[in-house]
């Protein structure tokens, strides 16, 4: 038993000094290195929306805009809670 005591504190002195070390390298930089955003292809000529017609005025597509949104707008709206079915 006195053997196995008297090696605990060696052993100890060998951990600490194992970490010590290990911390005292020097460690790569903690930022991952910068990579290029990926490459957005250009849509292929059948994707693409053809020009309006010569008859469309931009105040006609301005209104139908605003058609929509407020289409949009009403449908983000909460409901009113209707009548209870029994009348009452």
């Amino acid at each position: 038993m006195g053997k196995h005591a008297s090696t605990w504190p060696a052993l100890t002195l060998t951990a600490l000094a194992l970490l010590l070390t290990a911390c005292a390298a020097s460690s790569p930089p903690s930022s991952p290195p910068s990579v290029a955003p990926p490459a957005v292809p250009s849509l292929p000529p059948q994707a693409l929306q053809p020009d309006p017609p010569s008859i469309c005025l931009p105040t006609c597509s301005a209104g139908v805009e605003r058609l929509l949104s407020t289409w949009r707008d009403s449908l983000m709206q909460p409901t009113r809670p209707g009548s209870p079915a029994n009348g009452q």
